[in-house]
C-alpha cells in the first residue's frame, strides 16, 4: 500500500509504528507492566519479553501495516525515548465490512492522567481515514470500569455482551461489546455501494 507511515503527535505524546531502535523501550514498557496488564490480557509466551521476539514483531508490524492487515502502534512520551502504551487496530477488513478491532494498553504509572484518551483522539481519526473504516469495535471486561469510561468518552456505543469471549490470563472471560462508527463513510471503490445512515444506495 502507498499509505505513509503514521507519526501522530499532540506535542506531548507521539503515536507511531516502532522501529528496531525502539526495542529496548518496548521491552522496558512490557516488563515494567507485566503484572499490571496480566488481568486484562491473554497470556503471553515467555519469549514475548525478549529482544529476539520484538525484532521479529517490529518487522511483522510493518509488513502487516503495508498489507493493510493491522496497525500495531506505540505511544511515546514527548522526547520519544520511552514507550508508555500501545494501540492496536487488528483484523482490518475492507468491503463489505470496512472495520477492525481496537486494543490498547497503558503503563500503570500513567493511569488516570488522560494519556490514553489523548492518544486515541490522535489514532482513531487517523485509522478511520487511513483505512477508510466504517466501524471500529472495542471490547472490555465487565469490571474494567476505567476502560468503559474511556470508550464512552470517545463516543463508543455499547452493542452487546459476549459470554466466554476471550481467554484472559488463562480464564474464559465475558466481554462488553462496543463500537464507534463513522456516519459520513463513503466508498473509495466504485464497485462498493455508498452508505448513508444505514440506508445503502448505488
Amino acid at each position: 500500500m502507498s499509505q505513509p507511515l503514521p507519526e501522530l503527535s499532540d506535542g506531548e505524546l507521539t503515536v507511531r509504528l516502532a522501529t528496531p531502535e525502539d526495542i529496548p523501550a518496548i521491552l522496558r514498557f512490557f516488563q515494567a507492566n507485566r503484572a499490571a496488564h496480566a488481568p486484562f490480557s491473554p497470556r503471553r509466551p515467555d519469549n514475548f519479553y525478549s529482544a529476539a521476539f520484538w525484532e521479529m514483531r517490529v518487522a511483522l508490524n510493518l509488513s502487516h501495516f503495508e498489507q493493510a492487515r493491522s496497525a500495531g502502534l506505540f505511544i511515546f512520551d514527548a522526547d520519544q525515548r520511552e514507550v508508555i502504551g500501545d494501540i492496536n487496530f487488528s483484523s482490518l477488513s475492507s468491503y463489505p465490512f470496512h472495520g477492525c478491532t481496537l486494543g490498547y494498553a497503558l503503563a500503570q504509572s500513567h493511569w488516570g492522567q488522560g494519556r490514553m484518551q489523548r492518544a486515541l483522539e490522535l489514532a482513531l481519526p487517523w485509522a478511520f481515514e487511513a483505512f477508510n473504516l466504517h466501524r471500529i469495535a472495542a471490547n472490555h471486561l465487565p469490571d474494567n470500569l476505567r476502560s468503559a469510561r474511556l470508550l464512552e468518552k470517545l463516543g463508543f456505543q455499547r452493542e452487546g455482551y459476549a459470554r466466554d469471549y476471550l481467554l484472559i490470563d488463562g480464564v474464559w472471560r465475558d466481554h462488553v461489546l462496543t463500537a464507534l462508527t463513522r456516519s459520513d463513510w463513503q466508498a473509495r471503490d466504485h464497485t462498493a455501494p455508498l452508505v448513508h445512515n444505514g440506508h445503502g444506495r448505488r
